[in-house]
């Protein structure tokens, strides 16, 4: 005997939802397999980036390096931005390879600027302790990168409880001109970036749930880099409500790059000029 027609039509159902459901699970899959190889792929590109680009740097003689990083210092100094600022955040420069931050630390100290330098607490994460003068970083004890790094529990202040911190000098391996910054790989900023802009968030107004402040980003921006003499000063606009700092990203001419499209065009990595 043939089956009711309602049974008919509940099989048919179910042989289709089962049908649907093979396609969406195999779209899925198929979607998740080349997002991992594009990421993948980004990384590796950005991997060769900072692998050329540490090889540029060596190359620089020490005068010129010092020379270029003057120039930058300069330009530092002529920005609203510097001339504006009440406390700032400023790397400590490696012994060779990066931009020379000595004469900015310099002329913080002689403007009347708090300062505030990095410290690393662990692999991942970095603290930002205020530093008194060039004397006082002089005897700061050198960190694994042979870099000045101010002692942790001697009392100073953290960045992230100071109200007047409006500025922040970031590092990179490479700008380019779509407010973009590579950094080094270990992502230290970028936590350091998530702290501060939480911190920011709990000293606003009772608006901390709104989207706006879970979308923003802090990409950095090359300012007015000229095609023949570029120098490498950044400047990131961010929203003013967030409260944030102004985020300066500084770098040699050489660190400047152009900007290039992976495979799917999805994602943009940055290749040396």
């Amino acid at each position: 005997r043939a089956p009711p027609s309602s049974n008919l039509q509940t099989i048919a159902l179910r042989s289709s939802f089962r049908r649907l459901v093979v396609v969406l699970v195999l779209t899925f899959l198929s979607t998740m397999s080349a997002t991992s190889a594009t990421s993948s792929s980004v990384k590796v590109l950005k991997k060769q980036l900072r692998s050329n680009m540490r090889k540029v740097l060596r190359r620089i003689p020490k005068d010129d390096l010092l020379k270029q990083s003057s120039q930058v210092a300069q330009k530092l100094f002529k920005s609203k931005e510097y001339s504006n600022s009440k406390a700032l955040c400023v790397f400590i420069s490696m012994p060779s390879g990066e931009i020379d931050t000595t004469p900015i630390l310099q002329q913080i100290f002689k403007d009347g600027k708090k300062c505030f330098v990095p410290r690393c607490i662990s692999k991942t994460e970095m603290i930002m302790l205020e530093a008194k003068s060039m004397t006082d970083i002089q005897r700061f004890p050198l960190s694994k990168w042979k870099i000045p790094e101010p002692p942790e529990n001697d009392g100073r202040a953290n960045a992230l409880d100071c109200e007047e911190l409006d500025l922040i000098i970031v590092p990179g391996i490479a700008f380019d001109s779509k407010m973009r910054r590579c950094g080094q790989g270990a992502g230290y900023y970028d936590r350091f970036f998530s702290k501060l802009r939480d911190v920011r968030q709990k000293v606003l107004p009772a608006v901390n749930n709104s989207s706006q402040y879970t979308n923003n980003t802090f990409h950095i921006a090359l300012a007015r880099a000229r095609a023949r003499a570029r120098v490498c000063v950044c400047v990131c606009v961010v929203q003013k409500d967030l409260k944030m700092p102004n985020l300066l990203g500084i770098g040699l001419p050489c660190q400047f790059v152009e900007e290039a499209s992976s495979l799917n065009n999805k994602h943009i990595i940055l290749c040396p000029l």
